[in-house]
């Protein structure tokens, strides 16, 4: 049932995203064929996640603020398309057992680090708990660039509005042999690497 529905779901976001926003993906061979790996994006719209999966061959999940999973029928489309809820406010060792599994199974985790969306163009300070994730998990990290979503779907331009989107992935970061601090510092240096990588593909735009 899920492989059926996440299906249907991919082919329909890329078709309408194709007709309404000349939807681009840039850079897809950077994306590792097989084995755990996380996307990691910027974030301007409620339709990020799609925009991010719909254009590639892989199955993405993603982790999506709670809140949204707010009745039954959102819960089960949302997880049914790979959506796991986490608090923006801490990572408890649930959240992080539910976020570590499908990187486990082989797939792709896809995790926004500013942790909401941006009003604007321009990147916001990343949160730590990415840095946890990826010094736990130790794939890959593909930065992601999404050029233009903000001005749909967004804080300030929340109609749905025919504006040009593409999404361009940066080349994949590797993390393993971190050295030095620990805790916390550690965790923030990675994601202030990966926040750097988003923001030359944003200057690359």
């Amino acid at each position: 049932m899920k492989r059926i529905v996440y299906d249907l779901g991919h082919i329909m976001f890329f078709v309408l995203f194709k007709l309404f926003f000349g939807y681009k993906v840039i850079g897809s061979e950077n994306i590792p064929k097989k084995g755990p790996v996380i996307f990691a994006s910027n974030h301007g719209s409620f339709l990020d996640p799609p925009l991010v999966g719909a254009g590639i061959w892989r199955r993405v999940n993603y982790a999506a603020r709670e809140d949204l999973f707010g009745n039954w029928w959102k819960s089960f489309i949302l997880k049914e398309w790979g959506s796991i809820p986490i608090s923006r406010d801490h990572l408890d060792k649930a959240t992080l057992k539910s976020l570590l599994a499908p990187l486990k199974r082989g797939e792709i985790l896809t995790i926004f680090p500013e942790g909401t969306r941006s009003p604007d163009e321009n990147l916001r300070p990343g949160k730590a708990g990415i840095g946890m994730i990826v010094s736990m998990a130790k794939c890959p990290v593909v930065p992601v660039y999404i050029n233009g979503s903000w001005r749909t779907l967004g804080k300030v331009h929340k109609k749905l509005r025919r504006v040009p989107i593409s999404v361009i992935f940066g080349k994949p970061m590797v993390f393993e042999k971190i050295e030095g601090e620990s805790g916390h510092d550690k965790y923030k240096r990675i994601t202030d690497a990966i926040m750097a990588e988003i923001e030359k593909l944003k200057k690359g735009v």
